[in-house]
């Protein structure tokens, strides 16, 4: 029997009476079959049948409420498995229904995309048509569909020159010897007509060029209307420039005064020693709209809104160039860790120091409290750690930032037990040299704000070193002289020894240089370990390890390492790349603002240009680096720390430099170069400096001087006999090292021989003398 509530039950036990007085009557009616009724009845036999009646009833509730309790769980069962299948079928539901509202989604992003396309197709048509000149010099409109992509391609074409277009591309414009070609993400946002572009001549003269000017979300770019104006001058003041290298913008003249074609426009100032000035027609103000566009997409508010997130369309593909550099390969290929120091991951989520990597290497006696101590002695929290390591003498190059001295001259215990580790840590050291960049007089200045430079006498076993570079400011004004002298030397360069001179940026390259060839001596010639900071260890200090680290090891000699070594000593080290260069920032006149990788570059340069064949890269190279220093093109120098470039996920939204340069490496390949596994100590006399024209002046001094000043169009018959010379005392070299070595077997052989000729003898006087 099932129940399905309890009044069932009590109406199955009301029942269950019934049936109990049911069976008493039966019995009853049993006793009297002979319609008997009488006394005689026997009362035990009645007394026991009323007892079996009543233990059955008894029986019969005890199985119903068991009945009653494994039907409830039944049914809790069911509804349990009724819920759990009505869950599913939501969840099938929801599954379903997001499945479709997917495919709905590709569906209209495919129509999108399918429209959009038709629309560019239906706007180029239109620019054509607008664009169309019939019986111009210059050449008419095409569009020609790419091979590979199938995408429409811009074109325009020379009537006198027979121009192809570039495959590969999206959009490219030709003009003669001109070729814009526009890059992934690149759009054109605003054009101007009728605008005159002054190139200045010498003696301040200005030859007028007529054309348009085109605005992208990348660059500004100027065509002229009549091709001939570049075949006939070979200028090398290309008007073209890229937005993140505006340093600023100016206007000049109004509408209502001023005489002349040439009063009234807008001027533009590059970081790289650039100057261009643009005329316009003093009708509608027609300079406004193209000074305002101008001015938004040169400084956007935030840099996310530069053209380096709009270069990468495909989000979703991982850009191998941000994998170049990996700290524990790098370490490993050093030999770290050793039995004197540990890779430490203390810092993995910035907690010590925000403007250091994750991956730092120290001294394995030190603990993890220790560590701690010392990064709150040492400014911004940038304590001592390794850098790099000799392979055979285990030098070290360690860096950091100034002690928390103060006029008090605190110290602190664990900051000593740390510089007194790395001494230990090398068993060839007799001391351990603590190179400070900065003149002694700016180090005691920085006692009075606090901080200062490590007091020998709490320093055992070290010895202190003033370098004597100046501070970020002077190096400003410094590269501010060079612009003047460069933009001077265009109408007058009777003076420009002098004023090179005056300028005071070889000497502070001639400092830099020297520092670090006297490091690298030490290291390498005496076995000493070298402890190099300035103020905060992020300018100075970064110059002087990259090239000590340039000249010891032949690993950053080469394009690779030469990339592992920017990426290492300045980028992960916290170098401010977005303050020194200004990013995306209209303050050119900001304090924080300084050419300190710049000069770096350029004291490779110096090497390079002492010794052409120990370098893998080349000239081409280092300018590359520096133009997209401040292009905004790819993100591999955005920002001031790693910690800011893993917020805003940089490997996903932009592009790395490393990427294209390793793509194109024999752009960038020293065809010249040969293999040295020595170290290098270039002459750092400033007689030994040549000025780098090719860039300071690559868009100022005439095509034919360039070709004069440059590394890679250097006389060819000069590196012909230098080449076969080399070659010859090379193979020279071998042939007098094989012959060596003949010379050497046959002395073995000789020596071999006379031994045995020896034992020989000894045993026939042996016999003889046995015989006698």
């Amino acid at each position: 029997m099932e129940f399905s509530s309890e009044s069932d039950f009590d109406s199955s036990s009301s029942n269950s009476d019934e049936e109990a007085q049911k069976v008493i009557l039966e019995t009853l009616q049993k006793l009297n079959r002979s319609d008997e009724l009488s006394s005689e009845i026997d009362e035990d036999e009645f007394d026991a049948q009323l007892d079996g009646i009543q233990s059955i009833t008894s029986f019969k509730k005890k199985v119903l409420i068991l009945t009653k309790q494994n039907k409830n769980k039944k049914e809790n069962t069911q509804e349990n498995e009724k819920k759990q299948e009505q869950k599913e079928n939501v969840n099938k539901e929801n599954e379903k229904k997001q499945e479709n509202e997917k495919r709905q989604e590709q569906k209209e992003n495919s129509n999108t995309e399918k429209e959009k396309e038709k629309e560019k197709e239906k706007e180029t048509k239109k620019e054509i048509k607008n664009l169309e000149r019939k019986d111009s010099q210059i050449g008419d409109w095409v569009v020609v569909k790419n091979e590979k992509t199938r995408k429409p391609t811009i074109v325009l074409h020379s009537k006198s020159n027979n121009n192809k277009y570039l495959k590969g591309t999206t959009q490219c414009l030709t003009y003669g010897k001109l070729k814009i070609v526009f890059l992934e993400g690149e759009k054109i946002e605003m054009k101007s007509l009728n605008v005159t572009f002054g190139y200045k001549l010498p003696q301040n003269k200005i030859k007028p060029i007529l054309g348009k000017l085109y605005l992208t979300n990348y660059r500004l770019f100027f065509v002229p209307n009549e091709i001939e104006i570049f075949d006939n001058y070979d200028t090398v003041l290309n008007p073209e420039i890229t937005l993140g290298t505006i340093l600023r913008i100016e206007k000049f003249g109004h509408q209502s005064t001023g005489r002349g074609n040439f009063s009234y426009g807008i001027e533009i100032y590059s970081k790289d020693f650039r100057f261009y000035k643009f005329y316009f027609l003093k009708k509608n103000h027609s300079r406004r709209d193209i000074y305002r566009s101008l001015h938004v997409k040169a400084f956007p508010p935030t840099i996310e809104l530069s053209f380096s997130y709009l270069h990468k369309t495909n989000k979703q593909v991982v850009d191998s160039g941000w994998s170049i550099y990996d700290p524990e390969g790098e370490f490993k290929r050093q030999g770290l860790p050793n039995r004197n120091w540990s890779l430490s991951k203390i810092n993995s989520k910035h907690q010590i120091c925000s403007t250091y990597p994750r991956l730092l290497v120290f001294p394995k006696m030190l603990t993890n409290k220790e560590i701690i101590i010392v990064s709150r002695y040492r400014s911004k929290g940038r304590l001592p750690t390794l850098t790099w390591i000799h392979p055979k003498t285990g030098a070290t190059i360690t860096r950091c930032s100034q002690p928390r001295v103060g006029i008090t001259q605190r110290s602190c215990e664990e900051d000593q037990k740390m510089l007194n580790s790395i001494f230990r840590s090398n068993p060839e050291g007799t001391k351990l040299f603590i190179m400070d960049c900065r003149p002694k007089k700016n180090a005691m200045a920085n006692r009075a704000k606090g901080a200062g430079y490590e007091m020998i006498v709490d320093y055992p076993n070290c010895d202190l070193t003033f370098l004597g570079i100046d501070n970020i400011h002077v190096m400003r004004e410094s590269l501010n002289r060079i612009r003047n002298l460069c933009f001077q030397s265009l109408v007058d360069d009777k003076k420009w020894l002098s004023g090179l001179e005056n300028t005071g940026w070889f000497s502070h390259m001639e400092k830099i240089i020297r520092s670090s060839v006297t490091i690298a001596k030490l290291i390498e010639n005496d076995s000493q370990s070298v402890l190099v900071h300035c103020s905060d260890g992020w300018d100075r200090t970064a110059q002087i390890c990259g090239l000590s680290q340039l000249f010891l090891d032949p690993y950053f000699r080469t394009i690779e390492g030469f990339e592992v070594l920017i990426e290492k000593d300045w980028l992960s080290f916290g170098h401010k790349f977005h303050q020194r260069i200004g990013q995306a920032n209209s303050d050119y006149g900001n304090s924080q603002r300084s050419p300190v990788f710049l000069q770096w570059i350029d004291c490779v340069y110096q090497c390079i240009i002492q010794d052409p064949t120990a370098y893998e890269f080349n000239e081409d190279f280092l300018i590359f680096i520096l133009e997209n220093l401040f292009s905004l093109r790819f993100g591999t120098f955005l920002f001031n720390n790693v910690q800011e470039r893993q917020k805003r996920k940089l490997s996903k939204y932009t592009y790395s430099l490393w990427t294209h340069v390793n793509q194109n490496t024999k752009e960038f390949t020293n065809k010249n170069y040969r293999k040295r596994l020595t170290p290098i100590y270039p002459e750092y006399a400033i007689r030994n400096f040549i000025f780098w024209d090719n860039y300071y002046n690559k868009h100022l001094i005439p095509h034919e001087l360039k070709k004069k000043n440059s590394i890679r169009q250097l006389d060819q018959d000069f590196f012909e006999i230098e080449l076969e010379t080399y070659e010859r005392l090379r193979n020279e070299e071998y042939e007098l090292i094989r012959e060596r070595e003949r010379l050497e077997r046959e002395l073995d052989r000789y020596e071999k021989r006379k031994k045995q000729l020896k034992k020989k003898i000894s045993l026939n006087k042996a016999k003889k003398n046995s015989k006698k």
